[in-house]
C-alpha cells in the first residue's frame, strides 16, 4: 500500500512526538501556523522552549531527510518562533527530528538533532 506525502508527514510527526515525550519533553502545540509558515511541534525540555522541525522520507534512495533542512528553512522556523513567543525573552532552541519510513510506512530510523540553530 502506497502512502502519500501528507500521510508520511503526519505519521512522522506522530512518531517524533512520541519519541520526544519518551525523553521527557512536554508537548505544548502541534502545527502552529500562520501566513508566514508552520512549526511542526512546540515542546518544553525542562526550562527550554523547543521548536521542532520534523522531516520525513520514505527510504533513503534520494537522500536523507536531514539533507532537506537548509538555512532558509531554519530561518523560517526562527521567524515563526519569534512570532510564537510574542516578544517574551525565553530560553529556546530549534531541534530537528529526521524520520525514515519504509514504503509501507513502518519506522526505519528516527534521529533527534538538538539545538541545530541558535536563537
Amino acid at each position: 500500500m502506497k502512502i502519500d506525502n501528507r500521510a508520511v508527514g503526519q505519521m512522522a510527526e506522530n512518531m517524533a512526538e512520541q519519541s520526544l515525550m519518551q525523553k521527557g519533553y512536554q508537548i505544548l502545540e502541534r502545527n502552529f501556523a500562520n501566513r508566514f509558515g508552520e512549526i511542526d511541534i512546540i515542546a518544553k525540555d525542562k526550562d527550554v522552549l523547543v521548536f521542532v522541525e520534523v522531516k520525513a522520507k520514505k527510504g533513503v534512495l534520494f537522500g536523507l531527510p536531514e539533507e532537506m533542512i537548509n538555512f532558509s528553512k531554519l530561518q523560517r522556523v526562527k521567524n515563526m518562533a519569534t512570532i510564537y513567543m510574542k516578544g517574551q525573552q525565553l530560553t529556546c532552541r530549534i531541534d530537528v527530528v529526521a524520520v525514515v519510513l519504509s514504503e509501507e510506512g513502518s519506522l526505519i530510523r528516527l534521529t533527534h538533532y538538538e539545538n541545530v540553530y541558535y536563537m
